[in-house]
């Protein structure tokens, strides 16, 4: 047991490490821009989504300027959320092949792979969005196509968000003991909460874009 505590420790303390490395440039970057840029479109924008808090904070940490297009914005949200996912696969990939803990149900090890299969899944739907919403960027035509890759953009954030769901589900049904899969659940309703905002985001700029 003190073993398995052991190896769950420095399990932890790579993972917040990575994290810290690589989220650190990023930080910094945006706080720098946002000194001479008034966050207001931010907070315009943020005010109509369920968690105007977390959106406002992952804007104003990132590197969309707060006079960039919204599609930019969602992206913005899709690639934080994208991060978090990446971090909630690891996770459970890790703690699927270290030993299980006492009293774990026979499902344990089982319930971790699928979370890890899941958070693959969403990975991929957030990087499908992303390529959607930067493909606005540059696109030509009239308004209802950019209304269809905006659609397009939302049903990857659908399919994402309900992976996420899917994971929390099988961690909360299957009765998970161990503090690392506390924090693998907590880390992956973060991350819902987080594409609830790009789905926000994109309603508001599905509803802008005139047909």
């Amino acid at each position: 047991m003190a073993a398995y505590s052991l190896c769950l420790r420095l399990l932890c303390f790579a993972l917040l490490m990575g994290y810290a490395a690589s989220a650190a440039p990023i930080r910094g970057h945006g706080l720098q821009h946002r000194r001479t840029v008034s966050p207001r479109p931010f907070v315009s924008a943020c005010r109509k989504t369920s968690d105007p808090q977390l959106c406002f904070h992952v804007l104003m940490v990132s590197s969309a300027p707060p006079a960039a297009p919204l599609n930019r914005q969602i992206a913005a949200v899709s690639s934080f959320a994208l991060h978090l996912t990446s971090s909630s696969y690891l996770l459970a990939r890790q703690l699927a092949r270290m030993p299980p803990p006492r009293r774990s149900p026979r499902t344990y090890r089982g319930a971790l792979q699928d979370c890890s299969d899941l958070m693959s899944n969403s990975m991929d739907q957030l990087k499908l969005s992303i390529s959607r919403l930067s493909a606005l960027n540059t696109a030509r035509g009239p308004p209802y196509m950019k209304r269809s890759q905006v659609m397009d953009a939302q049903v990857s954030l659908s399919a994402s968000f309900t992976y996420q769901d899917i994971c929390s589900d099988e961690l909360r049904q299957r009765g998970m003991p161990t503090a690392a899969t506390s924090r693998l659940l907590q880390q992956v309703g973060d991350t819902s909460r987080a594409v609830r905002v790009a789905l926000d985001l994109a309603d508001t700029l599905h509803q802008s874009i005139t047909p």
